[in-house]
């Protein structure tokens, strides 16, 4: 569905610009708007639908060549062309990931040893990426903000680590991810 309101706004926002002022009113109206809304589609729709109602005013501005008839469509094709910008970012990047709303739960430390065993068994983008550039990928994903800083600390305190094993999270990781099939491979022989 079209929001009208927010579609209405843009239209008589871009409708006024007739200064350099009113178009960065009209630029920070669309950023704004492009920033907060969270879903692409609907972020798309919107602004297709708003560049369609403007070439449509465009179209209907008076023929009579005066003054202000060449300063409101030179006005509402430079509009146009700030809508046509957002809508090639959103097609250049609209396969990026949306902010997650979820989030890592457990130690930085965990993460971080996975992220260390994801890279050393070269299972993202076959070893190729750079580990800050990993960490930073892995902890957005999860709404973390892993630093070069903070990825050399913790793998310093998982190397300092005593015992047979230092992969603490790795090793309860599997531990669990066995408890689980095992509960599951009982859960299946009782319903034979």
């Amino acid at each position: 569905m079209i929001h009208p309101i927010t579609t209405d706004r843009l239209v008589e926002s871009a409708i006024k610009v007739v200064s350099e002022d009113l178009l960065r009113d009209f630029d920070d109206m669309l950023r704004s708007f492009c920033d907060g809304e969270k879903n692409r589609k609907t972020i798309f729709r919107i602004l297709r639908y708003v560049r369609i109602r403007l070439h449509v005013l465009c179209e209907s501005v008076p023929k009579e060549d005066t003054p202000e008839n060449r300063t409101r469509v030179r006005f509402l094709h430079i509009v146009i062309g700030y809508i046509d910008t957002e809508l090639d970012i959103l097609n250049h990047y609209g396969d990026t990931c949306p902010a997650s709303n979820r989030r890592w739960t457990g130690a930085t430390v965990e993460l971080v040893e996975l992220i260390y065993a994801l890279h050393e068994m070269k299972r993202i983008d076959d070893g190729e990426t750079a580990m800050n550039e990993l960490a930073g990928f892995l902890g957005g994903i999860f709404g973390m903000q892993i630093d070069a800083q903070s990825l050399y600390n913790a793998y310093t305190d998982i190397k300092r680590r005593k015992g047979e094993s230092r992969t603490y999270f790795l090793d309860k990781m599997r531990e669990h991810l066995n408890l689980r099939m095992q509960r599951d491979d009982e859960k299946e022989k009782a319903r034979r």
